[in-house]
């Protein structure tokens, strides 16, 4: 198949078609200006043994720098080891560096799958490479494939514009779609069934996420940027797929299933995302959820600032409009910076609590400019009411009555 490619790319582009049957592959590179083509039930199966996935070492097509050599053997848990290209926290099924024009398409029941292989030297001491990462690629087509049981993320994508996901399905592995230091990205018509974080990423600008599934094991969306839409999108727990962190080291290396001990709540609608790992571009905001339907996710959202995934440039404004939140178990929590104060707004939503939390408050938040709830209704919770921790404008209309409670923290 790397044959395939590299004769393709060197002939100017084109097409290489994978007919159906099994292939065991590990570290395909795709090249400028080719698209790597699933005809029906054609299947990549990732090698379960992660010291395979180097073959870009001996690349003489298109040779990794000298200076970026050292990267490669990289074992550092650090977060650093995501920012190095050619770490082997980077390794994956199929990866692109540098090139324009490439597509990744399957037809019916074309699979990519990653057997949940194991890497003791990886994330966790567990996690192996993922099932596709890009690099410094621009105009990137991923469309019509399942792919299964990545040993990290399904889809890691990085410094990289254009990329447009249609019709694809994630089923179990850890994050479905992660994007940091993107621009123009379009997730439409997908399913995501992940054991961790169904899109993840930050620093991204012009994203949108619509007519989507999104079931997790972790956050719905751990996200950060700027212009960001999610549109008639349903999220809901439990995950079909629970997280493997909980698993016994002899099941992880088995690439075993996730059993009772592994958890699989959904954890929140959106966890706002922002660490030090990238430079952010542009003050995050006009982050909007619309038209979404959520069930049995625990917490609407979560802004803890100064936490290690939540430490770079805070989210100035946020709102979901005509958005469902069905059985909220959490309070939402923000923790927004001093200097960067959120604005927060509800309007035509419908908030219910879950059985047996119904005396949480719903919101809890210290830092702010203006939370709106515009027609938002209410249900079962025994009292509704946002605790304020700072000044700030609150305005409720035409919806349930909402209680404002306003505690001062002792330093």
């Amino acid at each position: 198949i790397q044959k395939a490619i590299d004769e393709c790319f060197l002939s100017g582009g084109g097409e290489v078609i994978v007919p159906a049957g099994k292939y065991v592959v590990a570290g395909l590179r795709l090249r400028s200006n080719v698209t790597l083509r699933l005809l029906e039930n054609a299947c990549l199966i990732g090698s379960k043994n992660p010291e395979d996935y180097y073959a870009y070492l001996e690349d003489e097509i298109e040779p990794i720098p000298k200076s970026d050599l050292e990267m490669v053997v990289s074992t550092s848990i650090s977060k650093s080891r995501s920012v190095q290209p050619y770490s082997r926290w980077n390794n994956a099924i199929i990866r692109a560096i540098n090139a324009e024009n490439i597509a990744i398409i399957g037809e019916k029941g074309s699979i990519i799958d990653g057997r949940n292989c194991f890497d003791e030297q990886g994330e966790e001491n567990y996690r192996g490479p993922h099932g596709i990462n890009i690099w410094f690629c621009k105009n990137v087509t991923l469309k019509g494939y399942t792919l299964k049981d990545t040993g990290n993320w399904a889809h890691a994508i990085q410094n990289s514009q254009d990329i447009k996901v249609d019709g694809i399905t994630v089923l179990g592995g850890h994050d479905g779609f992660d994007v940091r230091t993107c621009d123009d990205v379009l997730v439409e018509n997908s399913e995501f069934y992940s054991g961790d974080d169904c899109i993840a990423g930050f620093d991204n600008i012009n994203v949108t996420v619509k007519n989507c599934i999104l079931n997790c094991s972790c956050n719905v969306l751990r996200f950060g940027g700027t212009d960001v839409l999610v549109e008639n999108c349903k999220g809901f727990g439990p995950g079909k797929y629970a997280h493997r962190y909980n698993l016994s080291i002899e099941k992880k290396r088995a690439g075993a299933e996730t059993d009772e001990n592994c958890r699989n709540n959904a954890l929140a609608v959106l966890s706002y995302y922002c660490d030090n790992r990238a430079n952010i571009r542009k003050t995050p905001g006009n982050f909007i959820f619309k038209n979404c339907e959520f069930d049995t996710v625990d917490q609407i959202l979560s802004l803890p600032f100064g936490h290690v995934w939540c430490c770079n440039r805070s989210l100035s404004n946020l709102t979901f409009q005509n958005c469902s939140f069905k059985n909220v178990s959490l309070s939402s929590y923000v923790r927004s910076p001093e200097n960067e104060p959120i604005s927060l707004s509800f309007g035509d939503c419908v908030i219910s609590a879950r059985k047996d939390f119904e005396n949480q408050p719903l919101l809890d938040v210290k830092n702010f400019d203006e939370i709106s709830f515009n027609t938002v209704k209410i249900e079962n919770f025994t009292s509704p009411k946002i605790v304020t921790r700072t000044q700030g404008q609150i305005l409720v209309k035409d919806g349930t009555p909402i209680e404002t409670e306003f505690l001062v923290e002792q330093e």
